[in-house]
């Protein structure tokens, strides 16, 4: 038997970063709001994320920065493919938001300490201040509802579900050099122990976990109808206007203010990814499940248009694969922890150097799919000795080589006692890598890397190792056993989607909004259009313009 029709004010499809921000604004500006997630869990991409928000001129920003200073970084690295209306909303907007969350919601931000943007020599770059973090969350305050909740990435916990942040790293390395590092992992262990007696993971929650942690918690607290495993067949149209959604038990669930659309973008959608990602499509990406193209595929079905003329249609980093023992695969992105480190190469498939490795992993994703058309280079390979695993770890292998054996044994990290040994392991002529090898210790040595120039810039020196000189990128691959992982090019999320106004409402191709269907997040085209020039420009333009679709479905005439 069909389930009856019911009518609130807003539907909010996806319960990812962009899609909570939105249900969580709409109920505090009074609206009934019913939020729809397709996952048994809530959370979305952004759960599993490093949690990044970039956000200028907030008020956890640097004394130095302002709007007009990151309107010329915005102009300057996205340039003519820039749209001024949507950068205006989010300058003006971001920092309102992030107010309104900390303001009404309960949600706590600071700013990375020293955090540059990616492109670090672009005019307007800072050093800090942009890039804000969710303060670590207590899941236990969601009670029975902390289930709800996605878990992080197996990949990026400790000792069976330990959370750990970058301020964590630091001290666990340091813990037998420094009291206070010491006295902090002795807590982190400890906490973790007492979790694990009464629940199935840590509840000290960090990075992208404690933001969907934090908007789930104000949400609940708001008594938001949240709904997942909610299937969605459609949007429904009355008048002209998107006026609800038909679910798939045949009911439907109307919304006197309209529908905003938030469910990752396009990433997962077969066809879509066939179409949109550059060849050899990718076979390898972080992204959640769920994150099947359903808000890009119902926008374009209303009448919406993808976006057009982007630099890159989706965001890219660096991935290695490795099996699980439950027999999924584990995929692991690259981003801050090894790359950057002195004494790694990467290599292409001939033994080559083709890139510098300390830039983004954006770049660095877009860079293999380049250097593959002219040779082989998907995947690539990384390189270095053991001194370097001890000290950094490679890939999904901690540092101190804790599970370093078991790596080996299963094919992730391939081993040799020699660099001839390994170029054979690897199938790459042993005089070509040597020659790559002796390169980069000659370099190391003098601290310029005249072929690429590695370690040049602040973002690249901020992901080496500062106590390392004379680069804090270059260092050499001298002492063996040496190890090699392979590399592919992963996509981290859509830039292209839903063309929309500032507003966040959904354009049709004469360039009019669809009356009632708004979008966000990935779901919305991405105002970055396929340039990178800070972490979490995802997520922060996905919070911006959640609220401003909420706000303005809140002062919609529903008469």
């Amino acid at each position: 038997m069909t389930a009856p029709d019911r009518e609130v004010d807003l539907v909010v499809l996806g319960a990812g970063a962009a899609g909570m921000t939105a249900a969580l604004t709409a109920a505090a500006l009074g609206l009934e709001v019913v939020l729809l997630e397709k996952a048994a869990v809530v959370g979305g991409t952004t759960a599993i994320s490093a949690g990044s928000v970039w956000v200028p001129n907030s008020r956890h920003g640097a004394p130095d920065d302002n709007v007009e200073r990151a309107r010329t970084y915005l102009q300057a690295t996205v340039g003519d493919r820039l749209r001024p209306e949507m950068a205006e909303a989010f300058l003006a907007r971001g920092p309102e938001m992030l107010a309104f969350l900390e303001d009404q919601a309960g949600l706590r931000f600071r700013a990375y300490p020293y955090h540059p943007d990616y492109l670090a020599t672009a005019d307007g770059a800072t050093l800090r201040g942009r890039v804000l973090e969710a303060l670590p969350f207590d899941g236990r305050l969601l009670g029975r509802d902390f289930a709800l909740l996605r878990r992080p990435l197996p990949e990026f916990t400790l000792f069976g579900g330990m959370m750990v942040d970058r301020t964590d790293i630091g001290h666990l390395l340091n813990a037998t050099r420094s009291l206070g590092s010491l006295r902090h992992a002795l807590w982190l262990v400890a906490r973790h122990a007492t979790d694990r007696l009464r629940f199935p993971r840590g509840t000290r929650l960090v990075m992208g976990n404690a933001l969907a942690g934090r908007l789930l918690h104000a949400l609940l607290g708001r008594a938001v109808e949240i709904r997942t495993g909610a299937a969605v067949a459609g949007l429904c149209e009355r008048d002209g206007r998107i006026d609800g959604v038909a679910l798939g038990d045949g009911s439907r669930l109307l919304a006197r203010r309209g529908v905003v659309l938030a469910t990752g973008g396009f990433s997962r959608h077969p066809e879509l990814r066939r179409r949109l990602l550059p060849e050899p499509v990718a076979e390898h990406s972080p992204l959640v499940e769920s994150v099947t193209g359903d808000g890009v595929t119902l926008g374009m079905a209303a009448g919406g248009r993808l976006g057009e003329g982007h630099a890159a249609t989706s965001f890219w980093a660096p991935m290695s694969i490795r099996p699980r023992p439950d027999g999924s695969t584990a995929v692991f992105p690259h981003f801050v922890l090894d790359r950057g480190k002195p004494g790694l190469i990467a290599i292409d498939r001939n033994g080559r150097r083709f890139l510098n490795e300390a830039t983004t992993y954006h770049l660095f994703g877009q860079a293999m799919h380049a250097a593959d058309r002219e040779r082989p280079c998907i995947p690539c390979f990384f390189l270095c000795d053991h001194p370097f695993v001890l000290k950094y770890g490679l890939g999904m292998v901690r540092p101190r080589g804790l599970n370093l054996a078991g790596a080996v044994r299963d094919g992730y990290v391939t081993r040799a006692d020699s660099i001839a040994g390994l170029a054979a392991a690897l199938g790459i002529d042993p005089a070509v890598l040597a020659d790559s090898v002796a390169r980069n210790n000659r370099h190391a040595a003098d601290g310029v890397d005249p072929a690429f120039g590695k370690g040049g810039d602040a973002y690249q020196r901020n992901l080496g190792d500062p106590a390392h000189g004379p680069n804090p990128c270059l260092g050499p691959i001298a002492t063996p056993p040496f190890y090699a992982i392979r590399v592919w090019p992963g996509d981290i999320g859509a830039s292209v989607g839903l063309v929309t106004d500032a507003d966040a409402r959904v354009l049709d191709g004469t360039g009019n909004p669809v009356p009632g269907l708004y979008a966000c997040g990935n779901d919305m085209d991405s105002m970055m259009a396929g340039i990178y020039p800070g972490p979490g420009i995802t997520i922060g333009p996905a919070m911006t313009f959640g609220w401003i679709a909420a706000r303005h479905a809140a002062r919609s005439n529903v008469g």
